[in-house]
């Protein structure tokens, strides 16, 4: 999509009408993204509204450089969950409405031990910090590149790999019974 998305940018910079597609495309990945980190879905929807919002009011003002559009998208979407978290207390973690890519589960005890590992999974994350989080999910739920979740996290390459390293090393540690029970 990068040919055609820069030219919908292009004219969506020129007409602000023209803003439409770039919406449709990315709206699922940020809402995705925003409530996983802020498990409200009322919420979820406020924040995506917002960042959109502010990405075509500010769509004049993206350059294509080193940060596609996808990357400057999940930055403004980032900074509008940190200043919903400045706000007010974070949210408890509602692990009934969580839905993180579930594979298609016949067998009733398949399905119990897929729920059974997702909400000790949806805990431990809980526990690791928010930047050990976003770089997880940015990682692993968007699935987008290290350089980008630098991008978007403000951080370098290395940073995001040491965050990476330490949230993955975090959650193994936790979900073998290292200190999982105590920090939940």
């Amino acid at each position: 999509m990068d040919e055609k998305e820069q030219e919908i940018i292009s004219r969506a910079q020129n007409n602000p009408g023209s803003f439409a597609p770039l919406y449709d495309y990315y709206f699922p990945k940020i809402y995705s993204y925003i409530y996983h980190r802020v498990q409200n879905p009322q919420l979820a929807e406020d924040l995506v509204a917002e960042t959109f919002y502010k990405a075509l009011a500010n769509i004049k003002k993206f350059k294509w450089q080193d940060r596609s559009f996808a990357c400057w998208l999940y930055t403004i979407a980032r900074n509008q969950v940190i200043d919903q978290f400045r706000r007010q207390e974070p949210l408890s973690l509602d692990e009934s409405k969580s839905d993180l890519t579930a594979p298609v589960v016949n067998n009733p005890e398949e399905k119990v031990l897929y729920e059974v590992t997702k909400e000790e999974l949806l805990k431990a994350i809980k526990t690791l910090s928010s930047d050990q989080q976003d770089a997880l999910l940015l990682r692993f739920q968007e699935e987008l590149k290290i350089k980008e979740i630098a991008l978007v996290l403000n951080k370098n390459e290395g940073a995001v790999k040491a965050l990476l390293f330490r949230g993955l090393k975090n959650l193994r540690k936790k979900l073998e019974g290292g200190d999982y029970h105590e920090a939940v």
